[in-house]
């Protein structure tokens, strides 16, 4: 990749900045030296909190041949607040070299204000299928998504990477962004419907998350594992995308909070002993000791509470989404008594 000069700016404010073809042809690691980009057309646009461009850049050789790739760049442009900085740490930082099923990144920018922009895969030209939330994950697929789970667990258990100040836990400070008289409102607000009463004190999903932050991290967990994180590759493998908060963290977070929102709650119930069992022995098969089984079910059972407190909040995803998350996650929580092992 031409080496960037005192004039690139590595995160542009603007979307036409970023879709300039000067800036691509820098920027882009899989345009070689004796290229460059000469066309940029967009494909289509999307936003949540980041916006998400899809764009076809022609690329021109030195011997004047060309071709096409379609790329999506995710950013946060204008006057819009910043949020990417830890998913571009994980894309530019940790990613690489694990071998993990994710979209790849050509660019993965870092600005010294804390902007942050992500040019990746196209997930929609490579054939891939985004998975959601009104169709509960198959048994198959969810065996999949926890062997990839594990292997992102296994390749930075107790590693250095996870020292970093990108990678700092969220669970102890994110509870106490949120003081129980908000969360109480918004667990009134109707998105607890179906949900055992008991779940909708805010006082306790408080406690709970206090009980769960002081649990030491055993790895670097993705951190958000709900049912629209994941999308099918052309070959109809499951691939993790969305890294927005990954952190240190206890593996069992990430396990207990994908279950019980990809999972139909009958199929849940009926084989999420099995699906955690094969999770620990995929952690075993990448060198890493597991936790005995009954401490790794009283981990595991206790371990939504994230979930539930991150769809307590949840405002950017659509309200049919949060209702069908939140029975999920509260059948989980009142199945195995979760707040009631966690002493409150």
């Amino acid at each position: 990749m031409t080496a960037p000069s005192p004039a690139f700016d590595p995160v542009p404010a603007e979307l036409d900045q970023i879709l300039d073809p000067g800036w691509l042809t820098i920027a882009l690691d899989d345009v070689a030296d004796d290229e460059r980009v000469i066309d940029v057309e967009v494909a289509g646009d999307s936003k949540t909190l980041a916006q998400k461009v899809r764009f076809v850049a022609t690329v021109e050789g030195a011997d004047g041949s060309r071709r096409t790739r379609t790329y999506c760049v995710k950013g946060h442009f204008g006057d819009a607040m910043e949020t990417l900085t830890t998913e571009a740490h994980v894309y530019r930082d940790l990613l690489p070299g694990l071998g993990l099923r994710t979209p790849r990144a050509y660019y993965a920018g870092i600005g010294d204000e804390g902007r942050a922009v992500i040019v990746m895969d196209d997930i929609v030209a490579d054939g891939g299928t985004f998975l959601n939330a009104h169709q509960p994950y198959s048994i198959d697929i969810c065996r999949e998504t926890l062997s990839q789970l594990a292997r992102l667990h296994a390749a930075t258990w107790d590693d250095p990477r996870g020292d970093a100040e990108w990678l700092a836990p969220r669970i102890d400070s994110m509870r106490q962004m949120f003081p129980a008289e908000f969360l109480q409102g918004l667990l009134d607000d109707g998105r607890g419907v179906d949900v055992a009463p008991e779940l909708l004190a805010a006082e306790r999903l408080q406690a709970g998350l206090a009980a769960l932050a002081a649990r030491p991290a055993t790895c670097i967990i993705h951190g958000d594992t709900h049912s629209g994180n994941v999308y099918l590759d052309a070959d109809g493998w499951p691939c993790w995308l969305d890294w927005q908060i990954t952190q240190r963290g206890h593996w069992s977070t990430d396990v207990a909070y994908h279950l019980s929102t990809v999972l139909d709650i009958d199929d849940r119930r009926a084989h999420e002993q099995e699906l955690v069992r094969g999770y620990l022995r995929e952690l075993a098969s990448q060198g890493i000791e597991p936790p005995p089984w009954d401490e790794a079910w009283a981990s595991y059972t206790t371990g939504a509470v994230w979930g539930w407190l991150l769809w307590t909040i949840t405002s950017v995803s659509s309200r049919e989404v949060v209702l069908v998350h939140m029975p999920r996650i509260g059948a989980a929580l009142a199945d195995h008594d979760t707040f009631g092992k966690l002493g409150c």
